[in-house]
């Protein structure tokens, strides 16, 4: 008789041991608006970068204008919501952190812009369509 545990049946009575343990802890409500708040510094910057892109993009003008001031309203927006999810201290620091990563990425040219959009166009835009669907998110993550 074999008394050695065989690989396959090892790792199927792990696995079990480990479902049979409970549930994984969700995060907590602090830490999901953590990183939320987070999300959302990195998103103040992205639209402060896409204000200088309409900045640089449009004639001067009304359109020009008004493209530039909804893109600093959407800035002011998700840094008042990373605020609110942490402190004005906290959102400030990674603010700056985050915008200094930006432009390094970005080798400090517009022109590099395509480096960070993938990582932020369409997170920031649903981010701000969807802040709760977000927090979901985050409080769902193990």
């Amino acid at each position: 008789m074999d008394i050695q545990p065989r690989p396959g049946r090892l790792y199927a009575v792990l696995s079990l041991l480990l479902t049979l343990t409970g549930p994984a802890m969700a995060l907590d409500l602090d830490k999901a608006r953590d990183y939320l708040g987070m999300e959302y510094a990195h998103c103040a910057n992205w639209f402060l970068i896409m204000r200088e892109v309409a900045a640089r993009s449009f004639p001067p003008g009304l359109d020009r204008n008004m493209a530039m001031a909804q893109q600093e309203e959407l800035a002011q927006q998700a840094f008042e919501r990373s605020a609110e999810a942490t402190s004005r201290e906290t959102a400030l620091a990674r603010a700056k952190a985050s915008m200094e990563s930006m432009k390094e990425r970005m080798k400090n040219s517009l022109e590099n812009l395509p480096v960070i959009a993938d990582d932020y166009a369409y997170s920031c835009k649903t981010l701000m369509e969807s802040p709760d669907a977000r927090l979901r998110f985050w409080l769902e993550q193990k």
